[in-house]
């Protein structure tokens, strides 16, 4: 007689594989979507300022300036945000664990915290990605039609 895996898992087993599965497609719907909102918010906030940024170029403030000041005010709130995160997830996992399934928290493997990096990696990316439209946006024909 022919078995599969679910034939051997509990039904415990079995519900965690299921929250598992559901967690991977959230995560990979979200993410993407996650990606191209913070370019868009990232354009539209330097489309907004665009003749400030043009002022402030013509003034001499050097573009690697303007580039640091956005790649700051873009990566340090996305790190605590997700900080913030992160520790809010272990906490809802840990109580959801305990409530209804009477389980303790294990943290997670390495290949979690890999993921972890790899996702702050690519948003960082992204967000290096909209720092040359800097230049484009802010040279001195902005600042005399604006």
């Amino acid at each position: 007689m022919a078995r599969t895996v679910n034939d051997w898992g509990s039904h415990q087993q079995q519900e965690l594989a299921s929250w598992r599965q559901l967690a991977n497609v959230v995560l990979l719907t979200t993410l993407p979507i996650a990606g191209a909102s913070l370019a868009v918010s990232i354009v539209a906030g330097l489309s907004e300022r665009r003749r400030p940024f043009a002022i402030l170029r013509l003034t001499g403030a050097p573009l690697r300036l303007l580039q640091r000041v956005i790649g700051l005010e873009s990566a340090l709130p996305l790190l605590a945000g997700a900080a913030l995160a992160i520790g809010t997830g272990f906490a809802a996992a840990a109580m959801f664990l305990k409530s209804q399934m009477k389980y303790d928290l294990i943290l997670p493997g390495e290949a979690y915290y890999t993921l972890v990096v790899l996702g702050l990696a690519a948003a960082l990316g992204i967000i290096t990605s909209t720092l040359p439209l800097l230049r484009r946006i802010t040279g001195s024909e902005t600042a005399r039609n604006s």
